[in-house]
């Protein structure tokens, strides 16, 4: 997995300069199996999205023998591994495997629900590709999961059992170890935390003023401003917490806690931090019925889906990440400014 995805990481860049329109078309066509398969009667779409869910699962097969080798079950095997733990990591290996399925389900939905064809169903088209995406996941896992092969796990002596009933160690909670790993340092240690709270009440009034200001203020000015703000607040969040993360890693690594949960913990906290801007945002478009469209659902969904994609996504480089935060400025304007039409 890491020496495809250094390769990977090397390459994007020119691939996407070079290759990208005839990418953006071969993505268009991701999910549309699974959209043809929902527009069908239930009887008969229920069966074609279940046999396109496990279809899509099958490249695991071939995947599974780099992601699990031979020397490494070997390895595995005398280790008392609960099935549990196996079926939790096989869970998000085969996440991150899924993952960019995910993205090119998502970017062909949002392109067919735009165009808008006779055939589709918007409900049908989004809840078949939500059902078979799931499918696969669950296939993919499924296929880890054997592909491990562990043997049962022997019956524990009374010893064990005994072990097994002591009560845990009490210990402090995630909420905790965040607001002193993470919170305080925003307030304490730099302005981090003034410049979000200052981009979080700029991204409220750039919206008000976009929204409800006087028709003499273009609205598409309004569009481009609200945008920026909104997605320079996202990114400036993600980079606070990638330094922490960065600043913690090290001496978490000789405490007793789990530094991945802990990173996990500070990103779900962060997203839940950045989540009043597109709320306040949502909430003054509906007061203003700017909603009512197609382009006003997808800017919605870009809204949302901005801060989580700048926050799970791996580092990858530099230029690629500021390219990201470009294309993510570039469609909110573009379906921004057209929301007045």
């Amino acid at each position: 997995m890491a020496e495809l995805a250094a390769r990977l990481r090397g390459t994007a860049e020119i691939a996407m300069f070079v290759l990208g329109p005839l990418i953006v078309g071969l993505i268009s066509f991701a999910a549309l199996p699974a959209m043809l398969a929902a527009a069908e009667p239930l009887p008969l779409a229920l069966p074609l999205l279940c046999l396109h869910g496990v279809a899509m699962s099958l490249p695991v097969v071939l995947l599974r023998s780099r992601v699990v080798p031979a020397h490494v079950r070997a390895w595995l095997h005398p280790l008392p591994v609960p099935q549990g733990l196996l079926v939790r990591a096989s869970s998000a290996v085969a996440a991150l495997l899924a993952a960019p399925l995910a993205l090119a389900y998502a970017a062909s939905l949002a392109i067919w629900l735009y165009q808008r064809p006779d055939w589709l169903l918007p409900a049908r088209a989004a809840a078949g590709t939500v059902l078979s995406f799931l499918l696969t996941w669950a296939c993919a896992t499924a296929l880890l999961v054997q592909g491990a092969g562990l043997p049962a796990r022997a019956r524990s002596t009374p010893q064990e059992a005994a072990a097994d009933t002591h009560p845990a160690t009490p210990r402090a909670g995630g909420f905790y170890f965040w607001h002193r790993l993470f919170w305080l340092p925003l307030w304490r240690s730099s302005s981090a935390g003034l410049r979000q709270c200052a981009l979080l009440a700029a991204t409220v009034g750039a919206a008000a003023l976009w929204m409800m200001g006087p028709q003499s203020l273009p609205r598409v000015a309004g569009a481009i401003v609200t945008s920026i703000v909104l997605v320079v607040l996202a990114y400036e969040a993600d980079q606070a917490l990638r330094t922490q993360l960065a600043r913690v890693r090290l001496p978490a690594a000789a405490w007793p806690i789990d530094d991945a949960a802990l990173a996990r913990r500070a990103r779900a906290m962060t997203l839940l931090t950045m989540a009043p801007a597109p709320a306040a945002l949502t909430a003054i478009g509906a007061a203003a019925g700017a909603w009512h469209g197609t382009a006003g659902h997808l800017y919605l969904a870009l809204a949302w889906g901005v801060p989580p994609v700048l926050t799970l996504t791996p580092p990858f480089t530099a230029r690629g990440r500021m390219a990201l935060v470009a294309f993510a400025i570039v469609l909110l304007c573009a379906f921004g400014s057209k929301l007045w039409d």
